[in-house]
Order: C-alpha cells, then sequence, then structure tokens
C-alpha cells in the first residue's frame, strides 16, 4: 500500500512540476534534468517531499526534485536530492531518522584554486574525507538533513523556512 502511495504522490509531484500555475513559475526542469527526477522508489523520497513541502509552505517554489550526486558523500546515507527551486538550487542528504549530523563536524581551508571541505564526528565521509568546490559552500544542519549550497541568500531564507539557529 505504501508504495502505491508513493507512486501517486510521485505522478502527483511530477504533474504540479511540470504544469506552472503563473507566468513566474514557467521554468520548470529542462527535459534532459526530468530523466534525473527523484523517484518514488528511491528511499530517501518521502524525506524529500516532506523538505519539498516544508519550503513550499515557506513560500519556495520547487520545481523539480532530483537525484544528487552527493549521495555518496557520507556512509550510511538514506539518499540525496538536488533541488531547484526559484530561490536558487541545493543539496540535501538524509540519514535515516532517528541518525542526526548533530555530532558531524566541517572544516574550511580555502586553498589556492579551491575551497576543501573536511568532515569529522559520526557521519563519517567515505574514501577521501573532502569535497572541494571552486565556489565557498554552506552547510546547514537540520536534525537527519545536511543541506548544501553555494549562494549566501538562499542559505538565509532556508535558515528562515527551517527555524535553523542564525550560527548554522
Amino acid at each position: 500500500m505504501r508504495e502505491i502511495l508513493s507512486s501517486i504522490f510521485g505522478f502527483a509531484l511530477t504533474l504540479m512540476l511540470y504544469s506552472p500555475a503563473s507566468p513566474a513559475q514557467a521554468i520548470a526542469c529542462s527535459p534532459d534534468e526530468a530523466a534525473a527526477l527523484l523517484s518514488p522508489t528511491d528511499p530517501a523520497f518521502s524525506d524529500a517531499m516532506e523538505l519539498g513541502r516544508t519550503l513550499s509552505d515557506h513560500g519556495f517554489t520547487i520545481r523539480c526534485v532530483l537525484t544528487s550526486k552527493l549521495g555518496s558523500l557520507f556512509k550510511n546515507l538514506e539518499g540525496a536530492a538536488l533541488y531547484r527551486t526559484d530561490r536558487g538550487d541545493f543539496d540535501a542528504l538524509f540519514l535515516p531518522t532517528p541518525q542526526t549530523f548533530a555530532e558531524l563536524q566541517i572544516g574550511e581551508r580555502q586553498g589556492k584554486k579551491a575551497f576543501v571541505y573536511t568532515f569529522t564526528g559520526k557521519s563519517r565521509s567515505w574514501a577521501f574525507n573532502r569535497l572541494e568546490s571552486v565556489q565557498r559552500e554552506y552547510f546547514l544542519k537540520h536534525e537527519s538533513q545536511l543541506l548544501i549550497l553555494d549562494d549566501d541568500q538562499l542559505r538565509t531564507k532556508l535558515i528562515e523556512a527551517l527555524n535553523l539557529p542564525r550560527d548554522n
């Protein structure tokens, strides 16, 4: 029964994403991205949709939710999603509840060509224990979710929408 409900919800979400309610929402995922939409069979699907509903309730327009390339960054992840919104894009990593990212510590170092991030704590990353980016990344811990983004204005909006501490 749960699989049927997830499939119905996934179909309804797809319809909502491709049926814009106004010209301001007319830009949706591209046809190329449609192949990467997060599937209702993905273990993180229900968590990803719940986060999307929370953000929608706070004024975000979710254009699409895709499979994230950061899904293998940490061991024991339930999954990961890439959100395309009217306020910018971000990745969300999901741990199975009741696990959280609370004890995860993130170090930042600016190298010559990139920012280098290292991770310590319970949620250990795989292989190299690092992430490199040419842009500064922001990490927001929200219970069993870790949001990763590179836009400071979007960071502020997410902090407000998710009622996170300002020092997050």
